[in-house]
């Protein structure tokens, strides 16, 4: 299973660097482009955008996901992908309904000022044909066809880009999310002529069921997700100003390129789990994966956090300098909520209730460290409190998921790793002088090296720790 993963993974990363790399371009040319209080009101929209498309399909794309590998033949699974792409399209129809008449006072919470309800208007319809689009994502995702996954990202990111600069310089903000939903339409259309020999447009009731029967538990969950991980830009226009916004946006953009490590290993993970989780073997090699990980992150997040002023430099224009302080905290924590991944077993045996209980306790605990913090700190406690959230979440997430199907590790070389890290970013904070933060770093990485993270999984050790059985 492991080649499968470093194969398909390898396919997801590429389109991932290239897709993200092009989206990272956002904040160089948009914190130009735009005014400070226009850049901001930009991410609170595209923030906002997240909660949409976790909340309005009611999830069932990951119904789909789950239901996929189960289907008997290739007819259920057409039937599947159109009963879930027909009610995706009629949720979001219903959710523009909604939303466009109450675009000010939704501005007004939001925002903090009505006077971005335009922008907001033409945002949800964004927002809407980004969730068809992802949708239809999906499913070359679960097909196994990373290449048209991946092209298909980059393609929808290089309009996203190219149409938004157009678009800023016509209309500024409003011209910016316009030329951003054409992008995302026209991607949707490309995707939906390539899938339509694989979709079946007669909605079936009992495979909406099932899909929903899996999902819907998940809606609270993803709210709480967005509560946990997201929610602070609401509190910081609230207690701190759009000024506070913007700092954390850029820190948040540049800290998002750490999760570049992670999307190729997403993208082809987690169906293969699905799939082969019964085989004996895959549990250590799991383990074996995830440790290496650890040590790779650990690295790029130490290497993130000492050279966070020259990244801040380069990404955005200098009166964003501030948003360098944040990176130490959103680096790790921009990682470590999208780790679950490598504890599959809340997924695996359908724990859908377990997940919301978890994601509600982080939630929470995010809105708590939020208060508490932003009025003293800013974007800067926005940032701990994120931290101190996706460690909590992801902690509680690892526990439960090794109860259903438990994964064999070697803890010492992990602590061990954790403890250099924690060491080597003091002291390299410290350090004024890039060559010797570089060296740090450095250091760092033949650490790792040393503690035989990133050894190639051997197959007696496979075999020795399949003696425990995954529930």
């Amino acid at each position: 299973m492991i080649r499968d993963v470093l194969r398909d993974g390898t396919v997801y990363a590429v389109s991932a660097v290239l897709s993200r790399g092009l989206a990272f371009l956002i904040v160089p040319l948009y914190s130009r482009l735009l005014a400070p209080a226009d850049y901001a009101a930009l991410d609170l929209i595209a923030t906002a955008g997240v909660l949409v498309n976790l909340v309005v399909p009611l999830e069932v794309g990951q119904g789909m996901a789950r239901e996929w590998t189960d289907a008997p033949d290739d007819a259920a699974r057409r039937r599947m992908a159109g009963t879930a792409l027909v009610f995706t399209a009629a949720a979001y129809l219903l959710f523009l309904a909604a939303a466009l008449p109450w675009a000010d006072w939704l501005a007004a919470r939001w925002i903090g000022t009505p006077a971005y309800a335009g922008a907001l208007a033409i945002g949800s319809v964004q927002m809407a044909c980004n969730g068809l689009f992802l949708q239809l994502l999906g499913q070359f995702r679960w097909s196994r066809r990373p290449l048209a996954y991946g092209w298909l990202s980059v393609l929808n990111a290089a309009l996203s880009l190219g149409l938004g600069v157009l678009g800023s310089l016509w209309a500024g903000l409003a011209g910016v999310l316009i030329g951003q939903a054409l992008a995302v339409a026209l991607a949707a259309a490309v995707a939906l002529g390539l899938l339509r020999r694989d979709i079946c447009l007669a909605p079936s009731r009992e495979a909406l069921r099932k899909m929903l029967a899996f999902s819907l538990p998940l809606v609270p969950a993803g709210a709480a997700s967005f509560v946990a991980f997201y929610g602070n830009r609401g509190l910081l226009s609230t207690l701190a100003g759009l000024e506070q916004v913007g700092l954390y946006a850029v820190a948040a953009r540049i800290a998002a390129l750490t999760t570049l490590l992670i999307v190729g290993v997403q993208g082809a993970l987690t169906p293969l789990v699905y799939a082969h989780h019964r085989e004996a073997g895959v549990p250590a090699q799991l383990a074996r994966f995830f440790a290496g990980f650890v040590g790779v992150a650990l690295a790029l997040c130490l290497a993130v956090s000492l050279f966070a002023p020259e990244l801040v430099a380069i990404a955005a224009a200098p009166p964003y300098a501030p948003a360098a302080a944040l990176l130490p905290w959103l680096a790790p924590a921009a990682l470590l909520a999208q780790m679950y991944i490598f504890a599959p077993g809340l997924g695996i045996a359908r724990r859908t209730r377990t997940q919301l209980a978890l994601t509600a306790l982080a939630a929470g605990v995010s809105v708590g460290l939020n208060l508490l913090l932003i009025p003293g700190f800013g974007g800067l406690g926005a940032a701990i409190a994120n931290f101190g959230a996706s460690a909590l979440f992801f902690g509680l997430w690892w526990a439960a998921g090794q109860r259903l199907y438990p994964l064999p590790m070697r803890w010492a070389p992990l602590v061990a790793a954790l403890v250099a890290y924690a060491a080597a970013l003091v002291l390299g904070c410290l350090a004024d002088a890039w060559p010797l933060r570089a060296a740090w770093v450095l250091l760092f990485c033949a650490l790792v090296w040393r503690l035989g993270l990133l050894h190639a999984p051997r197959q007696d050790d496979n075999q020795a720790r399949t003696s425990r059985t995954p529930r």
